[in-house]
């Protein structure tokens, strides 16, 4: 049996990074092929998901301006990210001394912080260090200080696994040899994810049982389209279609301005009766289960669109945006629709195929829950980090020394 120490410091949300490492070790108990351990900060989300699993927790986490500090669409000065790379100093000693404690094989991690954590203490403990990479590397997300930090911390790990071909070519592009890289597109507990009956929402916003519902899922931020979808929502109305929006989701306190400016925007436009806000759904199943339609719009490119194949799953037809790794996932107008980021006439155009041909539409969601079903498990998900994991943890602190050299392009 391999020990793998997994390692997250989110201490405030349940992102897309930690939902997939709880179903990863949740899926991983019953084969009984690693013992596992998960570092991260007591109290959290992520800590309180994993006690109901059979595996340990170790204590870790970033000083309070660290564990704060956010970097995706914020631009830093080079002398800012050298204070932030000093503040790992301490995370690294402590997640040193655990790692030596509990004598992993390997070592996994799960957000840029703590693959910078990790990649220096596993490479003083011998240990083969693996980042699971949830982000793209790219302009459109860091600044260059950022990037040039990864791609040389990148040189001590052991193996990378982006999940999505998109987010690889990111990779790629920064000089990883791809020898070094193996793409895990996310994978869904499908016991989980079955169709819930339809009224959680309904009742929840005093919705009518007639009328259409077309939500947003995903974190409140300026990129994440949102200002889009209401837009959408007063092209759909102007047009006298049915239809109620929905945009579900938490804003976090730096984006919360943003979220009053949608608010007061839909006010002006004389969209209250129309369009609702809810906060983040702890019963998502039920939430996505009660959509006539799922709309993705996002407006830079995805690392995947892990709230796509979940829509997918539960039988919500999809419209989603053509970039980033979505289009690993959908193939318009057979298992979903895709449209150009921003381009409202492309939306409205799958909007109104969505509601005009029941047909196309039933084929879409036998097509969807398909598509699933055959590549998006997370049963997938295992094989593949079990195959990585056997062979970076077979030479130990040679899987780390022998490393290809990555090769630095700016």
């Amino acid at each position: 049996m391999k020990r793998v120490l997994f390692v997250d410091h989110v201490s405030r949300i349940l992102g897309g990074a930690e939902l997939n490492l709880i179903e990863l070790v949740a899926a991983a108990v019953p084969r009984g092929r690693w013992v596992m351990a998960c570092a991260c900060a007591s109290g959290s989300p992520l800590s309180q998901a994993l006690s109901a699993l059979p595996i340990p927790q170790l204590e870790h986490g970033f000083s309070p301006a660290l564990n704060t500090l956010r970097v995706v669409e914020r631009r830093g000065s080079v002398k800012a990210l050298r204070r932030s790379l000093l503040g790992l100093r301490d995370a690294r000693r402590q997640l040193l001394a655990r790692i030596r404690a509990f004598r992993p094989q390997v070592v996994v991690s799960c957000t840029n912080k703590d693959h910078f954590c990790a990649g220096y203490a596993c490479q003083r403990a011998g240990v083969p260090s693996i980042w699971w990479v949830n982000d793209v590397m790219s302009r459109e997300f860091f600044s260059w200080p950022l990037r040039a930090a990864f791609r040389w911390q990148a040189r001590r790990a052991a193996h990378l696994t982006p999940v999505s071909d998109y987010a690889g070519d990111a990779l790629r592009r920064a000089g990883i040899p791809p020898g070094r890289m193996t793409r895990i597109h996310n994978g869904l507990p499908l016991s989980r994810y079955q169709p819930q009956p339809r009224g959680f929402l309904r009742r929840h916003l005093s919705i009518a049982p007639d009328q259409p519902m077309i939500g947003l899922v995903g974190r409140v931020a300026p990129w994440k389209g949102q200002r889009f979808f209401l837009e959408l929502a007063r092209a759909w109305a102007k047009e006298g279609q049915a239809g109620h929006f929905i945009v579900i989701g938490k804003v976090f306190n730096e984006d919360q301005a943003f979220e009053r400016d949608l608010r007061q925007w839909v006010e002006t436009q004389g969209l209250a009766g129309r369009v609702h806000f809810a906060s983040f759904q702890e019963n998502l199943v039920a939430a996505l289960s009660d959509l006539d339609v799922m709309v993705h719009a996002s407006l830079r490119p995805e690392p995947f669109g892990r709230v796509i194949i979940e829509a997918m799953a539960v039988g919500a037809p999809v419209i989603a945006a053509r970039a980033g790794g979505v289009p690993e996932i959908i193939e318009d107008r057979q298992n979903g629709w895709l449209a150009a980021p921003g381009d409202l006439n492309e939306y409205l155009t799958a909007l109104r195929q969505r509601f005009q041909d029941e047909e196309l539409t039933r084929k879409i969601r036998e097509a969807a829950g398909r598509v699933v079903r055959e590549r998006f498990t997370i049963e997938r998900v295992l094989d593949q980090f079990e195959a990585i994991i056997d062979r970076r943890s077979e030479g130990g602190a040679d899987a780390v020394s022998s490393q290809s050299t990555c090769i630095l392009s700016f």
